[in-house]
Order: C-alpha cells, then structure tokens, then sequence
C-alpha cells in the first residue's frame, strides 16, 4: 500500500520558533499545540535552554515517526492533509521532492520506540526572535515587534500568550513597549550546539521577524563562511523585501546556493494594506534588484511567495496577470513547475481565512476565478503556464468554499474596523465586495 502521509521533515530537520521553542515544522502552527516539541511535564523544549538533540527524541517526535510509518496522519500534519484534500501542494509534498531521503530511510534509521540515533540535523528552521518592521495583518506580536501597540490596544492588555507561556511587556526609557522574551539566541548554550552539527548542515531557513534586518542571521552566516561550510549549504528566504542590503549580497556568493522567497501578497494599495507599512515602490525597486541579481548570479534563485488571505483572495488572479504581463521579471518564479507565483493560504489566525468569507462572496470570488480561467487562455504564455494559472485558482477556490464557524467572519469585521482606524486604511478600497459588511 502506498504511503501518503510521509514527510523527510521528522527524521532531517528542526525548527525553532521566534521564542526559541522547538516545534516540529511551522505547518504545524495552526493546530492546538501549534507544534511545539515538550517534556512530559508539558514545558516546551526551548532552543536557548535545552538539549537539541533530546528535543529530537521527545515523546511527540516519536510517535509523529511511527504513525507515519504505519501511514497514518499526524494531530501536527492536519494542514497538510487538508491542503493536499483541496488539491494544493503541501509542504510534505514539497519536501518528498526536495531531499533524498526516503521512507525506506526512514525505516533503517527508526528504533521500535520512534526514535532515531544515526540521523543528524541537515536542515534547519532558525527564527532569531520577533525584530521585524512590519505588522501584516495575518500576523501577531509573537512574529512582530511592531504589533506590539496596535495589538495591546486592541486586547486592552499588555499581556499576551505565546507557546512558553505569558509575554509581559513593558515600556523601555523610550516609552516603547519591550520584551526579553524573544533573546533565545543569546544563549551560549545555543551556539554551542549549532557549532558541533555545522559540519552536517546542508539548508537553513529563516524568516520573520524579518531576517534581512535580525543581527544574529548576519552571525549566522559569518559563523558558516568562516569555518568553511558555506559552500555546502543552501540559505532560504522569507523576507517581506523592505530591504535588500549589500551587506548580505557580499556574504551570500560565499553559499552554494541561495533562496529567497519574497512575501509579496499583491501589487500598490493591496500589498500595502496587507503588510503595514510598507511602502508598495520600495517593495518592487528590491524586486527589480533582486531580480537582476538571480539573472547575474549562479547561486540566487527567487520566487513571489503569496499568502492568501480575507483580504486579498479577490485580488489573486488580478496579481498573476500582473506578474505575467507587466511586472518584467526575468528570473523570479521562472521555473516550468512555478512560473507564476509560489502561494499558501493563510490557515491561522482563524479570522484572516478565506472560509470565514460569506456565501455570497464567495460565489462572487468563484465567478471571477472562472472568468480569469477562461481568460487566461488569451495571455501569449506557454500552455503549462496557463495550466499553472488555473490551478492555483482552483485549489484555492476549492478551499475557499469549504465551511467554517460563522464567528470567525465576526471578529475579522471587529479586528479590520479597529485596524483600519489606527491606519487610516479602508478594506472597501482593496475588496470592494465587504463595503456592506464592513
């Protein structure tokens, strides 16, 4: 019988949260225990405190193993069997692709109780703490500093829960709002750990906060160009395109290669209301940069990674033209297999989720997406391109009109009336579908 629920993910890598938990992959952030990797008294492994290598063979790692192993889901893996249900691709078929490591691997190097002994790290998920310059609406305080006020406002609190428990804020000589609870990456201990696997690490991912802007993701990769290893690893990319400084540019021609997913959700207002405050000009002047920079180099590949949400699902199919008629990039998402744009929709927080939009909406949004479908097939591209173009439409219009809690759509009115407040932004200019909700 064919496996369809195995992932390298269990047995190859780590992921750290902005916080320093360990969790299993950040797939794994929309389920109730958000994927966090504990200690029977139910405490998160912590990165900046804990044994990386025990963290590998706690109780929720090894039963993870063995259900795949019997071919069964996962609590931890919902979101990529309900995006694998809507026909998307998910991040476990993204992986299977991606390593040579297989399930007959998998079988060799697990123990009878789940665990694995001869397997290291090769590929990491390292977030140096929640420093970024952006409050993204499908975001929180947890992977932004810069929520910190608008978030408190909204709670009426200057408290909030992260997965170690209550983050206590306070306000700095400033009169900004600070917390030590995101300094994991100060720990000795930490560094320690990473400098005896470095010899096997072959990929790194990194992302919000934002990375370009983090010092210790600089440390990061200084640490591997000095001692040698650069050569051998790959550097991915989640990095909201603010900023592309030259001083990362000089120190990623020292990797094998390097991936740099651009979180662009859409074009001028749409981008701008989705990922406050950026400015839509700067965005595409590093896109451009970048751009040039794939097409002068052999080790810089890039891609527009789009996240669906409430507030830009309309604009979906608007933005893939865009990207395909009129954006002039030569290299980004030039592959056959995604020539457009490399997407997800956004699971989690609930009231960003495009199955939260009501009925009539929806069947607002599906008509258009049928229109583009037909009209794509006018666009001069290649036929597997346009083939592209309909499937991300209809995948995430098959997890459009799927069901959920009608509450969900009441908290996001009450969340976009209060955010559009404190911005001076207005949700009707960018959807125009909700001016009767809203």
């Amino acid at each position: 019988m064919e496996n369809n629920t195995f992932c390298p993910i269990p047995w190859i890598f780590q992921a750290v949260r902005n916080n320093g938990d360990i969790r299993v992959c950040c797939q794994a952030n929309v389920t109730k225990n958000q994927g966090v990797v504990r200690h029977r008294n139910q405490k998160s492994y912590n990165a900046g405190k804990h044994n990386l290598e025990k963290a590998r063979n706690a109780d929720l790692m090894k039963k993870i193993r063995l259900n795949m192993l019997n071919n069964e889901w996962n609590n931890e893996c919902e979101r990529c069997k309900v995006e694998e249900e809507s026909g998307l691709n998910s991040r476990r078929q993204y992986e299977i692709e991606q390593w040579n490591y297989n399930l007959e691997d998998a079988k060799k190097d697990t123990e009878i109780d789940g665990s694995i002994q001869k397997s290291p790290v090769i590929y990491y998920d390292l977030r140096f703490g929640n420093f970024c310059n952006l409050a993204c609406r499908m975001c929180g305080p947890t992977d932004s500093h810069t929520w910190y006020k608008q978030w408190l406002s909204y709670h009426n609190s200057d408290t909030y829960t992260d997965t170690h428990g209550e983050v206590k804020l306070s306000k700095n000589e400033k009169g900004r709002w600070v917390t030590t609870d995101y300094d994991w990456h100060e720990s000795k201990s930490f560094w320690k750990q990473l400098d005896n696997n470095i010899k096997n690490i072959q990929h790194v991912y990194m992302a919000g906060g934002e990375p370009l802007l983090i010092e210790r993701h600089y440390d990061f990769l200084e640490k591997c160009i000095k001692k040698g290893y650069s050569k051998n690893i790959t550097i991915e990319y989640n990095t909201n395109m603010s900023v592309l400084p030259d001083r990362v540019l000089d120190m990623w021609t020292h990797f094998k290669q390097v991936r740099v997913g651009a979180s662009i959700d859409g074009k001028e207002e749409v981008l701008e209301y989705q990922r406050w405050p950026i400015k839509w000009t700067t965005a595409y002047e590093n896109l451009l940069k970048l751009d040039k920079l794939c097409t002068q180099s052999n080790n810089v590949i890039a891609w527009l990674a789009f996240t669906v949400t409430a507030y830009n699902v309309w604009h979906l199919p608007d933005f893939m033209q865009w990207k395909l008629l009129d954006s002039n990039f030569k290299k980004i998402n030039s592959s056959k297999r995604r020539p457009i744009i490399t997407h997800h929709v956004a699971h989690g927080p609930k009231r960003t989720n495009i199955k939260i939009l009501p009925k009539d909406v929806k069947q607002e949004i599906t008509q258009k997406y049928n229109d583009y479908c037909k009209k794509v097939e006018l666009f001069d591209i290649p036929d597997n391109t346009k083939q592209n173009f309909k499937k991300i439409l209809q995948s995430v219009n098959n997890y459009l009109l799927q069901d959920i809690d009608s509450k969900y759509f009441v908290e996001f009115v009450k969340f976009t009336n209060f955010i559009d407040n404190e911005r001076n932004q207005n949700i009707v200019n960018v959807f125009p579908l909700l001016k009767k909700y809203i």
